[in-house]
């Protein structure tokens, strides 16, 4: 193996990392969110926030702070390499989902066994759907089991760099969130309720001077 091909594993392996994380996180967070909601709605009721007049007086602020969590680092990066390295790169991917959708296609499978036959189906989907929707991570992985490498790496080490940074960002951005904040308390109540309480101040502006435990 040589050592493009090894540093091409290594890259590999750190974006499935990465990707693996960001899925445990974001898989704690939908848990987190609801916890987040009990928690919140019974201090309120606890220490008489006016949550409803509160929500009234801000309702346009709570739509451009709440609204289904968009992420600003889930834009797409603005790529620094010119047409022609963007063009060159896609077609190393379209060359690579070629192969592997000709390895995998249902109809090469069809004198196969049921078993061999449905599992080429599923990988045939995950594979298109990795590649149309530009899920990298996948898309190599599956490719890599199929032992389909590039043609050549330059610009793939780029496209897997910049998908490990936006990865990365996405992660740190969710764990900025209030319910990951509050998932991290634990049991907690006095880190809970300094959570609740920074979550009113900033949101609403609303401060009040609480006894805690």
């Amino acid at each position: 193996m040589s050592l493009t091909q090894k540093k091409y594993k290594r890259l590999l392996a750190e974006l499935r990392y990465v990707n693996t994380e960001l899925r445990h996180v974001e898989d704690i967070l939908r848990e987190a969110h609801i916890e987040f909601e009990i928690f919140y709605q019974q201090y309120c009721k606890d220490y008489g926030v006016p949550i409803k007049e509160l929500n009234e007086e801000n309702k346009d602020k709570l739509k451009k702070v709440l609204p289904k969590q968009k992420l600003k680092t889930a834009k797409p990066v603005v790529s620094t390499k010119s047409p022609k390295q963007e063009e060159k790169a896609d077609k190393i991917l379209q060359k690579m989902y070629r192969k592997a959708a000709i390895a995998t296609h249902p109809d090469k499978f069809s004198d196969s066994n049921e078993e061999d036959a449905i599992k080429a189906s599923e990988t045939f989907k995950k594979l298109t759907s990795a590649f149309n929707e530009k899920k990298w991570a996948d898309f190599l992985d599956i490719c890599e089991k199929l032992d389909i490498l590039p043609i050549t790496y330059k610009r793939i080490f780029n496209i897997i760099n910049k998908e490990i940074k936006l990865t990365k960002d996405k992660i740190a951005a969710l764990k900025k969130s209030y319910s990951w904040r509050l998932f991290e308390c634990d049991d907690d109540v006095a880190c809970k309720i300094k959570v609740i309480k920074s979550f009113l101040h900033q949101i609403f502006g609303y401060e009040k001077k609480i006894i805690t435990f």
